[in-house]
């Protein structure tokens, strides 16, 4: 929790995506793993949301960093003396949400690869 508290506010939205992620992971999972009988477009239908949702969130991920550089570099230039360490350990904390957001897409990435391989081969095994 500590984790996301030090995100920041782009953070949860980063949480809720993971969580969609998951979610929507779990009901393909259920349609192309196990139902029999769904036609064509039932199966294919949200395999390319997981991945796009995984993409969405490097995008903010990255905004979310530079917001948070943009406001550091403000606070720093309205400041008299402010330490390296502080503006380091600042832009550190600032690479948590790309780090988030990576992971959630290498995650999705991963899972969008199972289930294309799944797809395809129930249309192989079909015709």
């Amino acid at each position: 929790m500590n984790f996301i508290m030090q995100g920041g506010i782009f953070m949860w939205p980063l949480l809720i995506i993971a969580i969609a992620v998951i979610v929507i992971a779990a009901r393909k999972a259920n349609d192309l793993y196990m139902k029999e009988g769904l036609s064509k477009s039932q199966l294919e239908k949200g395999i390319n949301t997981i991945l796009f949702w995984g993409s969405f969130s490097i995008i903010l991920g990255f905004f979310a960093h530079f917001m948070g550089v943009y406001n550091a570099m403000m606070a720093i230039q309205q400041a008299e003396n402010v330490s390296p360490a502080i503006v380091a350990g600042g832009y550190g904390m600032s690479l948590i949400t790309i780090l988030f957001g990576f992971v959630i897409f290498i995650v999705s990435l991963l899972i969008w690869g199972v289930f294309r391989a799944r797809f395809n081969n129930l249309m192989i095994t079909e015709n």
